[in-house]
C-alpha cells in the first residue's frame, strides 16, 4: 500500500515541478495554475463517496487496481495539454479517477485493524507522502532536464513517464490485496473471529444501535462534521506545500537540481517526524492534543517560510511539513467511523469535504502571489489557518476515544 500511494501522490503533485516551465510555455498565470492544481479536488469531492461504496461492494483489489490504471493513463495524457483550460480539465479528470484511492485505503485499513491500533499503522502508511517527494523530487527535476529530446519539453516527459508506474501496478493489485481478514489463509479461524469482533466492538463503542435514528445521512453528519473541518485545514496545509514548494524555492534562485534535492530534504525531515510522532501518539489517551501540537508546529513553520531569508524559509518549510505530515495518521487513527456501509460513507465524506482545503488552499495561494508577486502574504494566511486547526483540536472532546485507549492499554 505504501508503494501504491507513493505512485499516487507523485502523480498528484508532480505539477509543482512541471509548473517551473510549463506555466511559461502555455501562458498559465499563477492564479490559473493554483485553480487547476486545486480542481483536482473537485473531482475528489464528487466521486469519493460512490467510489468507496463501490470498493466495499467489489473488494479492495479489483477496485483499487482499476482506479490506478485509469488515473495513470490520464496522468500521462497531461503531457499533451495545450492551454490553461485543457490543463484544468485534465486535473479534474485525474481527481475524479483517483477519488476513491486514499479513502479506499483508509477503509481497507479499518477492515483489518481495531481503531486503537490504526494510528501507528497509518503513520507507516502515510510515510508514503514524504517518500513520494523524497524519491520523486530529484527524479522529477531530472526529467525536466530532458527538454528537447524527441521534440518534447521537460514537463511533457515528466507527465508521460511518471504516469506509467500507476498503470503497471494497477494491473498487479488484484493479485496482491485480499479483501479482508476473512479471505486470507495465514490467519486461523479463531484469529479471524477475534480480530473482526475487536474491530466491530471498538468502532461501535458508546453507540446503542437500538437507539440510533435518522438513518445513514444523520449518522454520517454526526460522525463527520467536526473531523471534516479539522481535515479541511490539514489538507490546505499539505497541498500548499506539495503544489507550491518548488515555486517558493525558485524565488531563491535555486537550480532545478537544487530545488529537487532541497524539496527531498524538507520531506525527509517531515517523514521522520511523522513516524516518530505517530508511534508516540498511538500510546496516548489524548490524541487530539498531539494533533493540536502538530497544527501549531505547522503554523510556526509556515510563518517562518514567509520570510525572505533562504535558511529561515527552508527551515520553516521543514517544520510545516513535519506538523502537517505528523497530523495525518493521528487524525485518521482517532476518527470514529461506525461499521459497514456507514464506515465507508463516513470515511469518504470526511476525505471529500476535507479535501476542499486541497482545492481552496492552492487556489488562494495563486491569487495572493498573482497580486503581491511574492509568497509572504500567502504563507502567513496559511499559518493562520493552521492555528485555527489547532483550536479545533484543543476544544474537541472525544471521551469514547479516551475510554477506548484506556481499554486497549488494559488489554
Amino acid at each position: 500500500m505504501v508503494l501504491l500511494y507513493v505512485i499516487a501522490f507523485l502523480d498528484r503533485v508532480n505539477v509543482g515541478f512541471a509548473s517551473l516551465t510549463m506555466n511559461r510555455d502555455l501562458g498559465i498565470s499563477d492564479s490559473a495554475y493554483g485553480l487547476a492544481a486545486g480542481v483536482f479536488f473537485a473531482g475528489y469531492l464528487l466521486f469519493s463517496v460512490p467510489s468507496n461504496l463501490t470498493l466495499a461492494r467489489l473488494g479492495a483489489g479489483r477496485w483499487i487496481g482499476a482506479i490506478m490504471v485509469v488515473w495513470g493513463v490520464v496522468s500521462s495524457m497531461q503531457a499533451f495539454v495545450h492551454s490553461a483550460t485543457s490543463y484544468t480539465i485534465a486535473r479534474f479528470l485525474i481527481g475524479a479517477a483517483e477519488a476513491g484511492f486514499f479513502p479506499g485505503i483508509i477503509l481497507y485499513i479499518s477492515m483489518w485493524l481495531p481503531r486503537s491500533r490504526r494510528t501507528s499503522v497509518m503513520g507507516f502508511f502515510t510515510v508514503s507522502i514524504p517518500l513520494a517527494s523524497i524519491i520523486g523530487a530529484p527524479i522529477s527535476t531530472r526529467l525536466m532536464e530532458l527538454a528537447g529530446l524527441y521534440g518534447l519539453r521537460g514537463w511533457q516527459w515528466l507527465f508521460l513517464l511518471e504516469g506509467l508506474p500507476a498503470v503497471l501496478l494497477g494491473l498487479a493489485v488484484p493479485r496482491l490485496l485480499a479483501s479482508g481478514p476473512e479471505d486470507v489463509l495465514w490467519l486461523a479461524p479463531r484469529e479471524k473471529v477475534a480480530l473482526l469482533s475487536a474491530i466491530y466492538r471498538e468502532d461501535n463503542q458508546g453507540q446503542d444501535t437500538g437507539k440510533r435514528s435518522g438513518g445513514l445521512l444523520t449518522q454520517t453528519l454526526r460522525l463527520a462534521a467536526l473531523p471534516s473541518a479539522t481535515y479541511f485545514l490539514l489538507m490546505s496545509g499539505l497541498y500548499t506545500l506539495s503544489f507550491w514548494i518548488p515555486r517558493i524555492l525558485q524565488n531563491f534562485e535555486l537550480s532545478f537540481r537544487e530545488i529537487g534535492w532541497t524539496t527531498s530534504l524538507i520531506f525527509a525531515v517531515g517523514g521522520t517526524a511523522l513516524i516518530v510522532w505517530s508511534l508516540y501518539a498511538n500510546r496516548s489517551s489524548r490524541p487530539q492534543y498531539h494533533l493540536a501540537a502538530a497544527f501549531a508546529l505547522a503554523g510556526v513553520g509556515f510563518a517562518l517560510a514567509a520570510t525572505r531569508t533562504t535558511f529561515l524559509a527552508e527551515a520553516g518549510l521543514a517544520m510545516a511539513a513535519s506538523g502537517v505530515l505528523a497530523g495525518m495518521p493521528i487524525f485518521w487513527g482517532s476518527v470514529r467511523s461506525g461499521s459497514g456501509s456507514e464506515r465507508a460513507v463516513v470515511i469518504a465524506t470526511i476525505n471529500a469535504i476535507g479535501n476542499i482545503g486541497g482545492l481552496l488552499g492552492p487556489y488562494l495561494i495563486g491569487l495572493f502571489v498573482a497580486k503581491t508577486h511574492h509568497f509572504s502574504l500567502a504563507l502567513t494566511v496559511t499559518a493562520a489557518g493552521m492555528m485555527v486547526g489547532m483550536f479545533t483540536c484543543v476544544f474537541r472532546r472525544d471521551s469514547s476515544l479516551e475510554q477506548l485507549q484506556e481499554t486497549s492499554k488494559e488489554d
